[in-house]
């Protein structure tokens, strides 16, 4: 494959890391014509502006995908999914056809350009429908209910003063990353008889805080705690939010033998259990019937056993790590984040397969024996690099060649949108190396077309490009800089089958992470100042056309190796297929989360909004303690006040932690 990289790394370590995700060695290039425009209003003013080639490639394309579906039909002859793919798929070859005849006439030319022009608006309302419901979306279920559950004992005073001290972070942290106020409530336990804290959930910080003001750390007895009480109390809240989280902070275990390791009555003055009699598994099953995500902080080892006795009833409980009360908050608003995040993931997912059948595989995690696994002739599909940031906005050309591939039976991991199986993979004469071959999950035959496939790898192919650039920006400014590299892919057609369709990668063998998601998500678990700045790089440099987003992948000691990104693109209907390009919405979102670093600085990202519309509009109301601002261009700016427009709070920088640490040159 003649792929060509223009950053030049002087560590043989990192080269060889670079290298791994490589498919193979260069070839030449076999061009073949690019997909056909349907911009009329671009493409369309004469006969002369007709792509001849691109609409002949285009009616080739959808004959190649009707031969694959009848020939699928044959096999499967009561399918009716395959029979409507077919009628669509004769349908459009059909328009193709009745446009060619009609364009040798003036009269024919204006039916072919009213009809593109109608088609396109059509394409244009949907796609926004699409967008604006997957924003809702994400903003109905980052709504949140927390609960801080704490031992409020004298032991505790630090705790205490920190959660109400620190409080404001997570509501501004909340706000800044999903555009919504987190719905606070706390319980308040000591030692059986003593006094019970609690406040009903509340959106007000303010009132949050004043309630904790009248809370003192005081009380207890022995040393294990009234846990039950708290427990029981927990489901006695307005839980109301699609995200329900409880921080149980504590250093003491509760009463009764089973769950504390104290001998004698010195720690315990009720060693057989809790003196009122309230059973355990009837308290957990409450918390877990009202879906709450139950997170401990766990400040010694004496609540161990009690914790792994609750665990054995409820289930999962995550740790929240926390050695020092001044990070107690950021540690909360990690956890927080994740679990929202999560949230919205899964639902959006089963949104967008609503009403779609998931192909059927078993998950097998074992790699299989290749001696035993059937050799496939395919026919390779590469996009070839585009030269210059001008190429990015018109549909990149392909290559073509033969090689071979062995795929697993069964696949080893599922996505949202994809299975991912282990496979073997060679080009031309060269030896097989080890890959990942990726299926499309959707069952339709519909969802599962060339031409969807293909612009997967094309946002792969354009991300990469644009990691390149941006490499060569860094090598530029920082001496001990990190590249950003997207992995090599390809899409392979085995000609025994042609239906089956797959994007092969190199197989990472290291940890996986994702660091944003294409509707504003950021991670601060994992969060990187280099890739958040990356992805604004990118609306820079393409003027607001574009920005890579999802940023997936592995990090190794020197650089970042990603895969399967997602574009946000000025033009609705470019990567219309693959439904994640949200546009200039996608973009707004991404600037409502992004705290700019000393890396958006150093690369002199720009401070001032451009604006097309008649009125411009401060999309981003940061502080002066930001190093740089940004805005989005928009034609429409009714198009961009989906939700609520707020002055969101800032994050502070401070509170963000990330590994890089960078030396200008």
């Amino acid at each position: 494959m003649h792929r060509s990289y223009s950053t030049t790394f002087n560590d043989d370590t990192l080269k060889d890391t670079v290298d791994s995700i490589r498919l193979t060695t260069r070839r030449p290039y076999r061009i073949s014509a690019p997909t056909i425009d349907w911009d009329s209003k671009n493409t369309l003013g004469s006969t002369a502006d007709i792509d001849l080639d691109a609409l002949d490639a285009e009616f080739e394309r959808l004959s190649f995908d009707f031969r694959g579906q009848l020939a699928e039909l044959r096999r499967n002859p009561n399918n009716v999914t395959i029979r409507h793919t077919l009628t669509s798929t004769r349908e459009a070859l059909i328009r193709i056809k009745t446009w060619s005849s009609l364009l040798d006439t003036s009269d024919g030319l204006a039916i072919v350009k009213k009809t593109m022009n109608e088609q396109r608006e059509k394409e244009l309302l949907q796609r926004k429908y699409e967008i604006d419901q997957i924003l809702k979306i994400s903003k109905v279920q980052a709504t949140v209910d927390v609960c801080f559950l704490m031992d409020c004992t004298g032991s505790m005073r630090k705790y205490l003063d920190a959660t109400r001290k620190q409080i404001r972070q997570l509501t501004d942290a909340i706000v800044q990353l999903f555009s919504t106020k987190p719905y606070l409530g706390f319980i308040g336990y000591r030692d059986i008889g003593d006094t019970m804290e609690r406040l009903d959930f509340t959106d007000d910080e303010n009132v949050f805080q004043e309630s904790l003001n009248n809370v003192q750390a005081t009380g207890g007895d022995d040393t294990c705690e009234d846990v039950f009480g708290g427990l029981e109390a927990v489901s006695q809240l307005s839980w109301s939010h699609p995200n329900r989280i409880l921080i149980h902070i504590c250093d003491a275990p509760c009463h009764g033998r089973d769950y504390h390791e104290f001998e004698g009555t010195a720690h315990d003055n009720y060693p057989q259990g809790d003196p009122k009699n309230r059973d355990l598994s009837k308290l957990m099953f409450i918390i877990k019937r009202l879906d709450i995500t139950y997170c401990k902080i766990s400040l010694n080892n004496t609540t161990k056993k009690m914790f792994d006795e609750f665990s054995f009833i409820f289930g999962s409980i995550s740790e929240i790590h926390v050695d020092d009360p001044n990070c107690l908050i950021e540690r909360v608003i990690e956890q927080t984040s994740a679990i929202i995040q999560s949230k919205i993931k899964s639902t959006l997912s089963s949104y967008h397969n609503i009403n779609k059948q998931i192909k059927s595989y078993t998950i097998v995690s074992k790699e299989p024996d290749w001696n035993l696994i059937e050799t496939y002739v395919v026919n390779i599909t590469e996009i070839i690099p585009p030269n210059e940031i001008e190429d990015l906005f018109c549909p990149l050309n392909v290559s073509q060649t033969q090689g071979h591939m062995k795929i697993a039976v069964y696949p080893f991991a599922k996505g949202s949108l994809r299975f991912a199986f282990y496979g073997q993979f060679s080009t031309d004469d060269s030896s097989f190396v080890d890959v990942v071959f990726k299926e499309l999950a959707n069952a339709d035959s519909k969802a599962n077309t060339f031409l969807i496939y293909r612009e997967h790898l094309e946002i792969q192919a354009i991300a990469q490009f644009l990691a390149e650039q941006f490499n060569n920006e860094q090598q530029r400014l920082f001496r001990n800089f990190i590249p950003v590299v997207y992995a090599d892919a390809d899409l392979v057609q085995q000609k025994k089958n042609p239906s089956k369709i797959y994007q092969v990668e190199r197989r990472m063998h290291q940890e996986w992470r994702k660091w944003n998601n294409n509707s504003g998500g950021v991670s601060l678990n994992e969060y990187s100042t280099l890739l958040q700045a990356f992805s604004h790089w990118t609306y820079h440099i393409t003027s607001g056309r574009l920005m890579v987003v999802d940023l997936q992948g592995v990090k190794v000691d020197r650089a970042y190796l990603l895969t399967d990104p997602a574009l946000h693109c000025d033009d609705l209907l470019r990567f219309r297929e693959t439904r994640t390009n949200l546009g200039v919405k996608g973009m707004h979102q991404f600037f409502h989360t992004h705290v700019c670093s000393d890396v958006c600085a150093k690369l002199n990202l720009p401070l001032s909004s451009k604006s097309k519309s008649t009125s411009n509009i401060n999309l981003f109301n940061r502080s002066d303690s930001l190093l740089c601002n940004a805005t989005t261009e928009t034609i429409d700016d009714s198009n961009l006040k989906t939700t609520e427009e707020q002055g969101f709070q800032t994050i502070d920088k401070d509170q963000l932690e990330t590994i890089e640490n960078f030396e200008l040159c």
